[in-house]
């Protein structure tokens, strides 16, 4: 009931079962594709803190009136922030897992308190990608799918490889679904 990442997004990846439950899918519907973030990922959920212990390693080394004991530490505790993050930040790209259907988005995320956001097609007004220059020059980006302010927050896909790719096949299914609403309301 499943299809290939588009434009072969999946060449990238290993052969893996699928992850999302068919338990989570309405009657009838077809997942058009599934697609985890860019490895990327783990570097930019990383940065901010695992950059602090990269900086306490390299005060540690740099500082050269710290007793040995002192830098000992500080090199230790900094590796250890660092290689925490980078862990943590591994597990969350394992446990996220992004899927177009027939009918909607879905992002799944979480290992031990998986959790699933899903927005219908139909409900989506807008979606564009954005890509900061870091982003853009490693052909990662994130996907924006917003509805009606009343919905409030917009779904993000963060880090996809070729989110221009993955965008326009997320585009080509609003409007397939839109269309087929709309046949079918029409006498």
């Amino acid at each position: 009931m499943s299809g290939p990442a588009p434009g072969g997004l999946e060449e990238d990846l290993p052969a893996r079962p699928r992850v999302i439950e068919p338990s989570l899918l309405l009657p009838g519907e077809i997942i058009v594709f599934e697609i985890k973030p860019s490895l990327w990922y783990v570097l930019f959920a990383s940065l901010p803190i695992a950059g602090f212990g990269l900086a306490t390693m390299v005060l540690s080394l740099a500082v050269h009136d710290l007793p040995y004991v002192a830098r000992y530490w500080g090199i230790v505790i900094g590796g250890w922030i660092l290689g925490v993050r980078v862990a943590i930040a591994l597990i969350e790209w394992l446990g996220r897992t992004y899927v177009l259907t027939d009918r909607r988005v879905l992002k799944q995320h979480g290992i031990l308190n998986v959790r699933v956001e899903c927005l219908g097609l139909e409900e989506i007004d807008n979606t564009f990608v954005a890509q900061a220059s870091v982003q853009r020059t490693l052909g990662i980006g994130n996907i924006f799918c917003r509805c009606s302010a009343a919905h409030g927050e917009p779904h993000i896909w963060e880090h996809v490889r070729r989110p221009k790719e993955v965008h326009a096949h997320i585009i080509v299914q609003i409007d397939r679904w839109k269309r087929s609403l709309s046949m079918t309301k029409t006498p």
